[in-house]
């Protein structure tokens, strides 16, 4: 009975333990560099704005199109009135006027009730170009914001690895800051041992003492600041809760090898905002075609089918026409339309030759940081490298009971400055790398 209550026991505790490596190692997740782009792409309000602005640009195309279709509708109408015959309806209606559009005409002092119920088609003929440019319009519009949509993930992206490098470089100091406090914690048991046989003065272990304060208070701020960067880094990729319980360390870099005028020349093929500048002179063209074509008339053609009278059954009716709109004088507002089309078209190709200027600045300043990035690393890491063997002899030299405590505290923060420079240069040479990915039109 004993041996069955043990068993039984065993094979509830392993039931139980099972799954929860599992779950634990589920809820562990470890945040990348290329999950958090790919994360901020679908979760940044940004992109969504200017994706749902690109999809109503594209319908725009199709509401201009519509004009080359029929236009069909139907129309009723109900009058009460003295305007109106006992007669048929083609009585009721006189004048020479448009059908549909008839004058009535008072024929009798008995008001009484009058029905009009009608089908009518239109459709346009010629309009010298008017609904053609129309198009071009539309469709070049959707084409600036296709390349609005590549600019705004492009500053997502950005965003997102600034943030993602912020952070990284924040946690990074804080392990420099916690390596801090170690030492100085190490230094005030060596100063009190000291001090307990009579080696040194009271004044090492109340000098200790301060500097251990003073790196637990920078550690206070470190850990503050990391907390910052990762409510930051959380902004960037669009997400209200922080559901990663680690992020993939990737500040170390190696140099890239890159020639200038082969980013200048992606940046001129790739940067969204010259690439909308083009679609932008393509919209004002059409729009100059547009106003050009106020100059001329409209031809169409027009059909209707209907029913009216005062009584039921109402009589139908029916005819078919052809009808040409011809401006005459308007005040000269196609005159000024086609003047104000022609100076955007030369504003817009004026500023195309301002942004290609702004672009190439862009590239050739991000191609100089990064170099210059790259040489600062070089320096602080020998700089790190001497910090670290001078803060090794001056802790022999304390041990030994050769040196003074001054020496090891001036070695502990110049080491750690010496880190913490470390870091910021890898830090800038990530963020110059992400500007200029962006600044060539890199896409992601």
């Amino acid at each position: 009975m004993k041996k069955r209550c043990v068993v039984y026991l065993l094979m509830v505790s392993l039931a139980l333990a099972g799954p929860a490596p599992a779950a634990a190692e589920e809820g562990a997740r470890r945040l990348s560099l290329q999950e958090a782009m790919e994360t901020a792409l679908k979760q940044n309000p940004q992109v969504t704005q200017y994706r749902e602005l690109m999809a109503a640009a594209k319908e725009g195309i199709s509401i201009s199109r519509s004009a080359y279709f029929p236009q069909l509708s139907f129309r009723g109408d109900f009058f009460y009135g003295t305007a109106f015959s006992s007669g048929s309806a083609g009585a009721a209606f006189q004048g020479g006027t448009a059908p549909g559009t008839a004058r009535p005409l008072s024929l009798t002092n008995n008001p009484r009730d009058f029905y009009i119920y009608r089908f009518s088609l239109n459709q346009l003929l010629y309009d010298f170009g008017k609904t053609p440019g129309q198009v071009a319009e539309a469709t070049a519009s959707y084409k600036a914001s296709q390349e609005d949509y590549a600019a705004a993930r492009q500053q997502v992206i950005l965003d997102t690895r600034t943030a993602y490098f912020n952070y990284l470089a924040a946690r990074r100091a804080v392990k420099v800051e916690e390596q801090n406090v170690r030492q100085n914690q190490e230094l005030l048991k060596q100063a009190r041992g000291f001090y307990q046989v009579g080696l040194r003065a009271k004044i090492d272990v109340t000098k200790a003492e301060a500097n251990l304060y003073q790196a637990e208070s920078e550690l206070i701020r470190a850990k503050n600041a990391a907390e910052v960067a990762r409510v930051e880094l959380m902004k960037a990729l669009g997400l209200k809760s922080w559901p990663y319980s680690d992020v993939e360390d990737v500040l170390e870099v190696s140099p890239r090898h890159l020639d200038l005028e082969d980013l200048r020349s992606q940046a001129l093929r790739q940067r969204p905002e010259l690439l909308r500048n083009r679609a932008q002179q393509q919209r004002d063209q059409a729009s100059l075609k547009v106003a050009q074509a106020g100059f001329f008339p409209t031809l169409s053609s027009n059909s209707a089918y209907g029913w009216q009278g005062s009584g039921y059954p109402l009589d139908d009716n029916w005819w078919l026409g052809l009808g040409m709109s011809f401006p005459l004088f308007e005040g000269g507002r196609t005159l000024h339309q086609v003047r104000q089309a022609k100076a955007q078209l030369r504003a817009t190709l004026a500023n195309a030759d301002l942004l290609t200027l702004e672009v190439m600045k862009e590239v050739e300043q991000n191609y100089l940081d990064l170099k210059a990035a790259w040489e600062v690393i070089r320096s602080s890491k020998k700089a790190r490298e001497a910090a670290e063997e001078n803060l090794r002899l001056a802790w022999g030299r304390y041990r030994a009971g050769v040196g003074n405590i001054i020496e090891v505290t001036d070695a502990q923060t110049q080491f750690a400055r010496a880190d913490l420079e470390y870091v910021r240069a890898l830090l800038n040479y990530r963020i110059v790398e992400a500007r200029l990915d962006k600044a060539v039109g890199k896409t992601f």
